[in-house]
């Protein structure tokens, strides 16, 4: 790590803001209430990574991601650093057509990777006659480039500045303000929305990396549970900050002491300690450090289930083999929700790094991936790896819906009723209804939903519920069901022929029974994996298609007759 005096090297980004907001009608159109939960993550899966299905299995699963939300990418290239172009047009651009094609413009807040996707974007071949400044060459996080896809979009050097990011939010007179993130949303310096002027961002995390440094599909996974469990379960620990005499420290622990009274005014106890890093700390909340080299085993300290590890230095988010510096899966492997790194030698700039206030923003109930981007100005060389859903400080309303009254079939029109149990006084901003995973209406308190269904191909459809709180915050609630629509006398179903099988087979049977004669398409996780072509019969799939885990089926006629079943859960070896 090097120093560098704070300067800026960039143009101010408010000079451009008109002109980089052009351009993005189609993606943000709809605006609506989103943030916050699995119906706003569009999760990227390499599908030629068993690891990367794997982990995106269970993920799935935790998070009750919808299969609308997951987008397949056959990705058998470098894991490890790739040109700007590549991932421009062969990861970025392509995830953005599919959420417009799909119809989630409205409600997609976070594009997500599983692992065994690149970690770091080369885009100097963008832009070959500029001459950057040392600490600002055109090479950043896999990440960061998402967050700022507007930027990458156009090939905009700004991207690489230090205010690259509208959304970071410092104190105001002392006091820290945190707010929902929203893609739809464009946002003005200082955090400030925006009808037409600003830049929209899209907040994006990776849930592992197993190349080089990284970690084990076995220890992602770990984590990713422990995070999931941390929600809403206000942890006892401790956030602790280090500060001693070194540049790692210098850069941001003048603002140590402001962070540590705004987590106590939050109900979390924090203590600044002196010294590199901590020893024998058994409840570590969160963690802000400066330190090459460091050991969490050997220094006797545990993380506690969500929370998030932030060290100041070189070489963080460097993945290779045999680098100098500690990596960031140091924190995830025992167990931390996230971790944060920068990829390139980033020298002393604090804009680059978050602030010690994104343990405020996490404390006031956002969630990692909000708390993490509202605290740093620069993030485009910085990787951020964990669940980015984890809300350990949020407190979600509990939602309960009526209308429903048991029934085993569907038919014609359906009343929904979403509440709040009477205890339970908090405004709700309003109710929104997705069906498979699409946002479909919405509704205030008191108000009911009208689904009409006729709209939906007989067969199962999944609804969700979900309640946004009329505060800063918006923390959102959640109610899951079901309805099997029969509007009509056409069934189908699915079933297993070699379930027991399962631990030694190199496929998996899957039998299709369907009273029409169309071709029937099963599915994975919303990925075509075989076809029966006449509506009944069976068909292989090899369990290298699926990952390890466990694996949602469907099998789905298409056309004015469609059909849809029963959702068949298996669990892969």
């Amino acid at each position: 790590m090097h120093y560098k005096p704070e300067e800026p090297i960039i143009s101010p980004l408010s000079a451009i803001v008109a002109v980089v907001a052009l351009g993005f009608a189609t993606f943000l159109a709809q605006p609506g209430l989103a943030g916050g939960g699995p119906e706003n993550v569009f999760l990227l899966v390499n599908s030629a990574s068993k690891d990367s299905l794997t982990v995106a299995n269970h993920y799935v699963k935790l998070r009750e991601i919808p299969a609308s939300n997951i987008l397949f990418l056959e990705w058998d290239k470098q894991k490890g650093e790739i040109p700007g172009a590549s991932f421009r047009d062969e990861i970025l651009l392509p995830a953005l057509e599919e959420i417009d094609r799909r119809g989630l413009q409205g409600q997609i807040d976070y594009l997500i990777y599983s692992c065994d996707f690149p970690w770091k974007v080369d885009f100097r071949s963008d832009f070959p006659k500029e001459k950057f400044t040392a600490g600002y060459q055109p090479q950043g996080s896999i990440t960061g480039a998402t967050y700022l896809w507007a930027f990458v979009k156009d090939k905009r050097k700004e991207m690489f500045g230090i205010n690259s990011n509208n959304y970071y939010s410092m104190p105001l007179n002392g006091v820290t303000v945190s707010r929902a993130f929203r893609a739809q949303v464009r946002w003005l310096p200082g955090g400030q929305r925006a009808d037409g002027r600003g830049i929209p961002y899209l907040l994006s995390a990776m849930l592992g990396v197993t190349y080089g440094r990284g970690n084990r599909v076995d220890e992602i996974i770990q984590y990713l549970q422990r995070a999931r469990e941390a929600d809403g379960t206000r942890p006892s620990g401790t956030v602790y900050f280090l500060k001693h005499d070194g540049v790692r420290s210098r850069t941001r622990d003048g603002l140590f002491s402001q962070a540590v009274a705004e987590l106590g005014l939050a109900g979390v106890k924090a203590e600044i300690l002196p010294f590199k890093f901590p020893k024998g700390k058994q409840n570590i909340a969160g963690l802000t450090t400066g330190v090459p080299d460091f050991n969490l085993q050997q220094a006797g300290c545990r993380m506690l289930p969500g929370s998030i590890g932030d060290n100041l230095t070189s070489f963080g988010g460097v993945f290779t083999e045999n680098f100098s510096q500690t990596c960031l899966s140091e924190f995830l492997r025992h167990g931390a929700a996230g971790a944060c790194g920068t990829v390139v030698e980033p020298l002393s700039y604090p804009q680059k790094f978050p602030s010690p206030f994104v343990h405020v923003h996490y404390a006031h109930g956002c969630s990692l991936a909000e708390a993490f981007y509202q605290s740093i100005h620069a993030p485009f060389q910085q990787i951020i790896v964990g669940d980015p859903l984890c809300q350990p400080w949020a407190q979600s309303p509990e939602v309960r819906v009526a209308g429903l009254d048991g029934r085993h079939f569907t038919s014609g029109n359906l009343q929904l009723i979403p509440s709040l149990p009477p205890e339970d006084a908090r405004p709700i901003r309003a109710f929104e209804l997705f069906v498979d995973g699409v946002r479909y209406k919405r509704c205030r308190q008191g108000e009911q939903f009208d689904l009409d269904t006729a709209q939906f191909a007989d067969g199962y459809h999944e609804l969700r519920v979900v309640a946004t709180e009329d505060t800063p915050i918006e923390t959102q609630g959640r109610w899951l069901g079901s309805v099997m629509v029969k509007n009509g006398h056409d069934a189908i179903q699915l079933s297993i022929d070699n379930q027991d099988q399962l631990a030694t087979a190199d496929y998996v049977l899957v039998k299709v029974a369907s009273t029409q004669k169309e071709p029937a398409s099963i599915m994975g996780h919303g990925r075509k994996l075989a076809e029966v072509p006449s509506g009944n019969g069976t068909a292989r799939i090899a369990v290298d298609q699926l990952g390890s885990g466990p694996v949602t089926l469907q099998a789905i006629v298409a056309g004015e007759r469609g059909l849809v079943s029963r959702p068949l859960s298996i669990e892969i070896p």
